[in-house]
Order: C-alpha cells, then structure tokens, then sequence
C-alpha cells in the first residue's frame, strides 16, 4: 500500500453491503489493513470528505439514484485529492471514456478482482507520490524562506549574479554600494560596480573563474551610486537562485563602512491607507495556513472582497474621495472578522481574508454576510452619500492546497465568475471556486478555435524572433519566427499549445500556417532591404504536411516579398514526419523543387531518427532540447547523431542553449548552429547585434 497511513481509508458506494465487504476482503486479503466506509447520500459524502481525509473512493454508477458524476463533483468543489474508481457491469469504452473525462481515475469491470487490484495500487502509488510532492514543496518553501531570511539579514553583502547580470541583492549590497531597492539593482551588470581602472583585470578574472568553475576570491576596487572609489574583496562561487544557475557573490569591505553593521529595516506589514495588513504579509500569512493544511490537516478559506466597478464610482467621485470609500469598507471588513482572521488589503480595490477552521458552507455564508455588510453601507463624502457592493470570491484551503499564490488565484477568478451569474451582471454576489469540469473542454475549445479564428481576420497573432548562431562563422543572420496568441485575459498563449491540439482542425492549422508565412516573409522582406542578410526559419504543423498546393503557394509569397532563394526555411517536426512519412516526403520535395530549404525539428526522438531523415529533403536538422539538458550528464549519443548528420551534409542546430559551458561542449562537437536563452530570448524585432563577438 503506498498511502502516507499503514492504514488504507476507503469510501465505497455499492448497491449492497455485501459488495461493499467483498472489496473490503479483496484489500485485505491483499495485505492491506482497511477501513471503510459505506457511502450513504452526497449529504453523508459531503460530512465525510469535511472530517477526514480519504485515500481512495469505489462505487458503482447510479447507486440509491446517486450520479457518479455528482460524486465527482463535490470532490471537486471540496479541492480533495481523492482518486475514484469506477465499477461497471462490463467495459464499455464510450462508458469509461465518459468516466475519464469527468475526473475518474479508472473504469474497472466488475468481475475483474485482479486488475481492480493493480488499478488500486497503482493509484495509491499515485497518491502517496502527489502527497509527497506536496509536503516536499512545503519544506522547500521554508527552506527558502530560511535561506533569503539569512541574506536579508546577514551583515555581508551578497548577490546573484546571473550571465553578467544582477538577479538579487541582500540589503547590505544595496548599502554597500548606495542604492534604495533590489528593483534598481536587478538586470544592472556588475561591471557597473567595478571602478574603470579595475575593469580589465575583472574581465581577465571572470573569464578564468568560469573556465575553472571553482571558487575564487578577488580584491579589486569597486564604485557606488555616487562614483565614490573603496577597495573590496570579492568571493566568487557557483549557486542556484530562483531554479536558476548562477554566480553568488560575496563581497566585504575595506573601508570603514558603519552602515553595513546597522540594524536592517523592518518591513511594514500594514496597508497605509486602511490600516489593514497588506499583500506581503498576506502571502507570508497564507504560505504558514496552506503548510499546515498539508502537514496537518488543517482547513479554511480565503475570501477575494473586489469593490464592484471601482473605476466609475472614482471617476465618479474622484481619487480623494474613492480613497474615503476604500477606507470605509476596510473599516467595515475589519469589524465582520476575529482576531483569528487575517484581512488584508491586497488591491487598490481588493481585500482579502483569510479563515481557518471553515467549511465550504460556513465561509460561504461569512462570504454572503459581507456582502450584505457592504451592500448597505452609507459612505459620507461631502455633502453626498454613496453605496458600493462587492463580489466575493472563495476559495478553499484543504490538504491538496500547495501552492498558495494559485489559492489567491483561484479566489480572484471565483469572484470574476460572479458577474456571470444571472442577476449579477454588475457584482454584488458570492461564488465558490469551481475548477473546470471537464464536461466544458468541447466548450474550450470551440472558444479556442473562434479566438484562432479571429486572430488570423484582425491579424492579432503576435510573432516573435528567436536568433541562432553560428559555431562555424557563417555571415548570414538566422532567426526562427515564433507565433503567440493574444489572450483575452491579457496572458498569451504559445503555438505549441493550440497547434499541436487534437481540437484544433486541420484546416484552421493550415490558415495559421499561411499567416505566418504570409507575415514573416513581409517582415523579413522589409528588414533586408535595410541591409541584412537574413534568413528566417518558420514552423509548419503537421496539417500542412499534406497541403499540395502549399509549396508553390509559398513560393510564390517569398517572391511576392522580394526575397532571394535559401532566405526563407520551411521548419516542421520529426514526430509529425514519421506518423506522415510519404507526406512528408513528397512535401520536403516539392520544397526542394521550389528551391526552399527545409529542417526536421524536434529531431532524435523516433527509435531510428536517421531512417526516417533518409526519406526526407531537408537541409537543416534541429534537436530536441532534451539533447541539451543531458549534455553535463553524457552526450554520445549526441555525438553519434550529429556524426552520421555531418556526413549526410546536414547542417545542425541546438536549441535550449543556456549557459557558455553548453557552448563550449557543442562547439567541441562541431555543432552548426546554437539558439537558445543564452543567446537571446525571443523578441519582437529582428535585431541581434551579430557582430558582437561577446554576445556568446
């Protein structure tokens, strides 16, 4: 059994008792010492899941006129991590398809003890594993709560330093070398804090460091904010900051520096305004709930208290008295809490609470008290009276909560979903977080598809630009063309999550792929005829793959933009060529015809990745970026590989390139070409300073 408990919890809903001890005997007959407990109503399911913590739940369909599909439900709306399973009469594959999608971890006929068996341990496994990972995420957390209240606190001054540039500096740096925040030290390079008479030897002293990769100590003489000169002794060594590799530095002074030994300033944990806590203690405060959730059972809630179409009423009002608003309602906030609670401000028009020991029900009902509260809150400003209502979202804080900024999240969107209701079009309501039923992604991802589909009518689809370089001094400029949809959220999202989408029709691939090609061959046409010698890579999906009409189509776009042969490749994966070879064939060589190159991306993964190359026309050959993440581990196989493709002529790029030792093993490989973070991110322009020799 691979429960956190020696003893397996189990709910079940059967037809009779005597199915439910006959999976009873089946787990104990196992080796696992069980108790259970028969399922009554989704009253009794309800008052179970609040109480305790289950590890596993069976059932048949429709016991006692009981959906499972309501089963599901409430697991979902109670954030519980309880896997189900299932038990049908026979398999039926619309039936366990139906199960699947709803959120049941597996559909197992009845008569199938043995593989009921697997299943269960198998999700057990499951369970014990997500468990862990939780538990393992709280500790780390406090381990690095631990470790940045040390930097903030130690009297040496300290940064990371990441490709040259600053990514956090304890307070001691900032006041070593005079400045008031992290925010106006972050992406600086510490170059800056070299004095120009030591610059030289710095550079000469980095690059031995990060040829030996040891620890190295360095006295030179630094410069502050106000260009004053001071002798320092700089302590170089490797580290890892925010799931980053990179440089800690550790500095301390010569100079007679008093400030350094002063007490560090203490944060303010309260709003000015209200007088509430604000957002950083909030967090810190929800960080402790959510550990003692999964460490200890523990439950609450947090309610997301959005002022209801703030922006008119200050408008309306103006800042002043808007501020007078905020006020009042933090006062009436505060006066609806206990001394348990945490409420902060965390908004210019939201607050947030946070309650321990609460239900679903309960802080829901606390959620509706305060709506009423405020609803009927007669705020004086001047000689006028206004009103304002909020929308409160909750969301619930149980043992699968791990993440506390997600839990903030989900109370956000639990209050936007009130303006969906029927009636509160405005706000003035309260809804408990909901994740998504599965039940809606045909819903999904027709909006999906209509947001495609609109993309490509506004021309709204955002490209970026991604550089390669040459390991081998080639002067042509090379970038890769990367698509990004816009959002209605305001977030964006990549190709690969709706182009490699099963819901996402062939068709509408194909247009995206015009669009693209139609665009960049544009873009790329106006940016040579600025001088550059520039040649762009751009991603076909699959769908294209059997479009005939498409390379003579795209021919005739590349000359439309004026553009010479070879400055435009056509880029599609390995995966989508093996399960489409003879397309991919006759498509590669109607390209080649046409005088286009083409690359194979996502190269290396198929069981023979060179037999399927060898049905191919392609000129370029691009890895897949786990080739890259194993270079510090072994790398014959990318040897092999690149091999065979330099005496096939195959010109090769590696992406995911993020740091001067992969470039340096890659160029030692013979590689062509390497694109990746290190190089540059991607942009919205073309404009890579090639020339520059320490750009790499």
């Amino acid at each position: 059994m691979s429960s956190s408990r020696d003893t397996l919890h189990l709910l079940l809903l059967t037809e009779t008792e005597n199915d439910a001890e006959s999976l009873v005997s089946l787990m104990r007959n196992s080796g696992s010492a069980t108790r259970a407990h028969q399922v009554t109503s989704l009253a009794d399911l309800n008052e179970q899941l609040q109480d305790k913590t289950w590890d596993l739940m069976i059932t048949q369909p429709n016991v006692g006129e009981i959906p499972y599909e309501e089963l599901l439900k409430l697991i979902k709306r109670l954030n519980k991590d309880l896997p189900l399973i299932l038990l049908t009469e026979e398999l039926d594959t619309m039936v366990m398809e139906s199960a699947i999608k709803r959120g049941a971890a597996a559909v197992v006929p009845e008569d199938e003890s043995n593989l009921l068996l697997l299943v269960i341990q198998r999700e057990l496994r499951h369970l014990q594993t997500r468990r862990e990972l939780r538990t393992l995420e709280v500790h780390v957390r406090d381990a690095e709560k631990r470790c940045q209240n040390l930097l903030e606190s130690s009297k040496d001054a300290v940064a990371y330093i990441h490709d040259g540039m600053h990514v956090y500096a304890n307070q001691a740096y900032l006041d070593l070398f005079g400045y008031a925040s992290t925010d106006e030290l972050e992406g600086m390079p510490i170059m800056d804090m070299i004095d120009a008479s030591a610059q030289q030897a710095f550079k000469a002293f980095l690059k031995s460091y990060i040829a030996e990769g040891q620890s190295q100590q360095l006295r030179t003489t630094g410069v502050n904010g106000d260009g004053k000169s001071f002798s320092m002794s700089m302590n170089f060594s490797e580290a890892t900051y925010a799931d980053e590799r990179c440089t800690q530095v550790t500095i301390g002074s010569d100079a007679d520096n008093a400030e350094l030994e002063a007490k560090l300033k203490e944060i303010s944990s309260r709003d000015l305004m209200t007088g509430l806590y604000n957002k950083p203690y909030f967090r810190a405060a929800l960080e402790s709930a959510v550990d003692k959730a999964v460490l200890k059972g523990a439950r609450g809630a947090i309610l997301y208290v959005n002022i209801d179409n703030f922006g008119k009423l200050k408008s309306d009002i103006g800042i002043s008295h808007a501020d007078t608003v905020i006020s009042e309602v933090g006062t009436l906030l505060k006066s609806q809490t206990t001394d348990k609670d945490i409420l902060a401000r965390v908004g210019e028009d939201i607050f947030a609470c946070l309650r321990m020991g609460v239900d679903a029900e309960s802080a829901l009902q606390f959620a509706e008290q305060i709506r009423d509260k405020v609803e009927h809150l007669l705020i004086d400003i001047g000689n006028r009276t206004v009103t304002s209502t909020v929308s409160v979202g909750v969301a619930l804080i149980t043992e699968n909560s791990s993440r506390p900024d997600e839990i903030l999240q989900q109370s956000h969107h639990a209050s936007d979903d009130v303006r969906k209701q029927e009636g509160h079009e405005r706000g003035n309501g309260v809804a408990l977080y909901q994740p998504k039923e599965t039940e809606d992604h045909k819903a999904g991802a027709e909006s999906l598809e209509s947001l495609l589909k609109e993309a490509i009518k506004g021309n709204s689809f955002r490209l970026l630009f991604q550089p390669m370089i040459s390991l081998k001094g080639e002067d042509t400029e090379h970038y890769e063309t990367l698509l990004r949809l816009n959002m209605p959220d305001g977030e964006e999202m990549s190709a690969g999550d709706f182009m490699n989408s099963v819901d996402i029709s062939d068709d509408l691939k194909r247009k995206i792929d015009r669009w693209v090609v139609l665009h960049t061959t544009k873009l790329l046409g106006e940016h040579r005829a600025k001088g550059h010698n520039t040649r762009v890579f751009i991603n076909l999906s699959g769908a294209s793959l059997i479009d005939e009409a498409l390379p003579a189509w795209i021919a005739v776009a590349i000359n439309a933009a004026r553009l010479p042969k070879g400055s435009v490749v056509l880029q599609f994966n390995e995966e989508d060529a093996s399960q489409m070879l003879k397309q991919a064939q006759i498509f590669s060589s109607a390209l080649r015809d046409k005088a286009i190159p083409a690359a194979l991306s996502r190269f290396g993964c198929a069981l023979n990745p060179m037999q399927t190359l060898q049905h191919l026309a392609v000129d370029y050959v691009k890895f897949d970026g786990s080739f890259t993440k194993e270079l510090g581990s072994g790398q014959n196989a990318l040897k092999e590989l690149l091999k065979e493709l330099h005496e096939e002529e195959k010109k090769t790029i590696i992406p995911l390139v993020e740091s001067a030792t992969s470039v340096a093993s890659l160029w030692q490989l013979g590689v062509d070409f390497i694109q990746g973070y290190y190089v540059q991110p991607p942009q919205a322009a073309m404009a890579f300073n090639f020339s520059d020799d320490d750009e790499v």
